[in-house]
């Protein structure tokens, strides 16, 4: 019952936060891309249960991967906030991004997290 809970209290701080966003009329971020206000947050909603910090590192769902897919990851990054960061895992949103075929070269920046450089064997 506890651990219900916790899900539906993350569930519902995540949704709270992309609201803000959606309310606070982003429309273009890097000046020739166009990421509309719900475009990339459908990433972040579509993969929840797989990005959420509380829960295990597990393979996403073909629905995630199609958000993914569909959206791409460029959008998604750009709309990343820190209070947004406070709730996912950045390290489980790249693992899942690579898992559904559009992986993040190191140095990319998304949200305040910067991609790691590939350790040498």
């Amino acid at each position: 019952m506890g651990s219900c809970k916790i899900r539906w209290i993350t569930g519902t701080a995540l949704i709270m936060v992309m609201e803000a966003l959606i309310t606070g009329g982003i429309s273009q971020v890097s000046g020739q891309e166009e990421c509309g206000n719900l475009v990339g947050l459908g990433v972040l909603l579509g993969c929840q249960d797989f990005i959420v910090k509380d829960k295990p590192k597990v393979a996403p769902s073909a629905r995630c991967c199609e958000a993914i897919n569909s959206i791409g990851m460029n959008c998604t990054c750009k709309l990343i906030t820190k209070e947004i960061e406070q709730t996912i895992s950045m390290e489980k949103l790249l693992y899942v991004a690579q898992a559904c075929g559009q992986p993040l070269p190191p140095g990319t920046q998304c949200g305040s997290y910067k991609v790691p450089p590939v350790p040498v064997a």
